[in-house]
C-alpha cells in the first residue's frame, strides 16, 4: 500500500491534470452549490443513521412494517459514503470548484485531497493536529473502497461492523468539515 504522501501527490498529479482537461474548474458560481451539497450530506447522514438503526433493532422493524429479514447493512456504507463525498463536494464548491460529471467521485476525491489536506487548510482552519487531518481523508478514501466493493460485487456479505465503521466514519467527516462550509 503506498505512503499517505504518495496517495497525495497521486491526488494532486489527478487534481493538476483534471484541470488541464476540464474535468475539473474553477467557477466562481460554483459556491452557491455550497449549501446544496451540505444539505444532501446531512441527509445521505441521516439515512445512513435511519438505515442502520432500522437494520439492527426488530421493534423498528416491526414499527415501519419491514420484513424481519431486512438487511440494510450495504445501504447504511453506501449513504455513509455519499454524505463524505457530499460533503467534500459542499468544501470544493464553496472554494469554486466545480467537478464535472467523468470520474466524479475520483475527481472530488483528488481535489479534496489536495485543496484541503495536502495543502493543511483543514488543520489550519479548525486547529486540529495535521494527523487528525490525515485520519479525515484516509477515511474518505476507505470508504470510497468500500463502497465499491460492497455496492458493485453482488454477494459479498455485509457485516454489521463494517456498517457501524461506516457511519462512525461518515459522522466524523460531517461534523469536522461542516465546521467549515
Amino acid at each position: 500500500m503506498a505512503k499517505f504522501e504518495d496517495k497525495l501527490k497521486e491526488a494532486e498529479d489527478g487534481y493538476n491534470a483534471a484541470l488541464r482537461d476540464k474535468f475539473i474548474e474553477k467557477n466562481s458560481k460554483q459556491s452557491s452549490f455550497t449549501a446544496a451539497y451540505a444539505n444532501f450530506a446531512k441527509n445521505s447522514l441521516t439515512t445512513a443513521g435511519l438505515l442502520f438503526d432500522i437494520t439492527k433493532d426488530k421493534a423498528k422493524r416491526e414499527a415501519t412494517k419491514i420484513d424481519d429479514s431486512y438487511n440494510g447493512n450495504m445501504w447504511v456504507i453506501v449513504s455513509a459514503y455519499f454524505s463524505m463525498f457530499y460533503m467534500a463536494s459542499a468544501l470544493l464548491a464553496k472554494k469554486g470548484i466545480k467537478v464535472g460529471r467523468v470520474d466524479t467521485h475520483k475527481h472530488v476525491k483528488n481535489a479534496f485531497l489536495h485543496v484541503y489536506i495536502a495543502n493543511h487548510f483543514i488543520d489550519h482552519a479548525l486547529g486540529i493536529d495535521y494527523t487528525e487531518s490525515k485520519e479525515i481523508a484516509e477515511d474518505l478514501m476507505a470508504e470510497r473502497k468500500k463502497r465499491s466493493k460492497y455496492q458493485y460485487n453482488v454477494g459479498t456479505k455485509v457485516l454489521e461492523t463494517d456498517a457501524e465503521l461506516s457511519l462512525k466514519r461518515a459522522r466524523n467527516f460531517f461534523e469536522k468539515c461542516r465546521m467549515l462550509v
